[in-house]
């Protein structure tokens, strides 16, 4: 069994998913001074070297815990839908009802 690089928990395109959409909510001058420093979200080391750049410039906000947990649990769903693995569907619905339900307790 192969074991799948992961960058805080995320695989390749989750990593490189959220640096398009960190790096999307940069200005076009901050975009242009990150690409200088070396930003390319292309290929695994690549990936990771974009998300070290990226953290220097994103403000430190608080991080919302239970919004990740959910988001996390519902791509976890949508994935194990689209390869038509039953089991899996099953156990991530209940990830997401058991996220949401920390968001409404």
């Amino acid at each position: 069994m192969v074991t799948q690089k992961q960058l805080d928990g995320l695989n390749y395109k989750q990593a490189q998913k959220r640096n398009s959409e960190k790096f999307n909510l940069l200005s076009k001058t901050e975009q242009k001074q990150v690409r200088q420093q070396g930003y390319k979200n292309l290929g695994w080391d690549n990936v990771r070297k974009s998300w070290t750049i990226l953290q220097k410039l994103i403000p430190s906000s608080p991080v919302d815990f239970v919004g990740f947990v959910i988001q996390k649990a519902e791509d976890r769903y949508e994935q194990a839908k689209q390869e038509g693995n039953l089991l899996e569907v099953l156990k991530a619905g209940k990830s997401v009802i058991k996220s949401l339900q920390l968001k409404y307790q």
